[in-house]
């Protein structure tokens, strides 16, 4: 018999997500650096590279009424070690009539302070991502 314990690092993140999804931002803003770097992938459209954390609560607030509130990160798994996390990420919902449906890596650095300084996503579903975005700019 196996006996697995999550790695905090791992739990904080999960916790932070689920809160998010809960509609509380917070959990995940109190553990996020000023100064965070986010790199995203296709999925995030035209939101690519991101500086600090005021422009991280402007994409999200822009992305989430893009979806006018059915955007959702499921955490499906993931592992942590003592200054980052990587998780498996579903991404869903529903854009002026066009389904979002991605599954993501993310990888969170914490900094010294362990506030997380570093984010960085990959899309799994790039060819339905490249459909997503050309039918929702088609469908204004």
């Amino acid at each position: 018999m196996t006996t697995t314990t999550e790695h905090p690092t791992f739990v904080r993140a999960r916790e932070g997500f689920e809160a998010l999804k809960a509609g509380d931002i917070e959990p995940i803003m109190a553990q996020t650096a000023d100064d965070i770097v986010m790199v995203n992938d296709l999925g995030a459209g035209p939101w690519r590279e991101l500086r600090g954390k005021d422009a991280l609560l402007e994409f999200w607030f822009a992305f989430a009424g893009l979806f006018a509130g059915t955007f959702t990160q499921d955490v499906l798994g993931g592992w942590g070690w003592d200054d980052g996390v990587v998780l498996l990420i579903h991404e869903h919902g529903t854009a002026n009539g066009v389904a979002f449906d991605n599954r993501a890596v993310y990888m969170l650095i914490a900094g010294p302070d362990g506030r997380w300084s570093e984010l960085r996503t990959m899309d799994m579903d790039r060819a339905h991502l490249e459909q997503f975005w050309t039918r929702w700019t088609t469908s204004l």
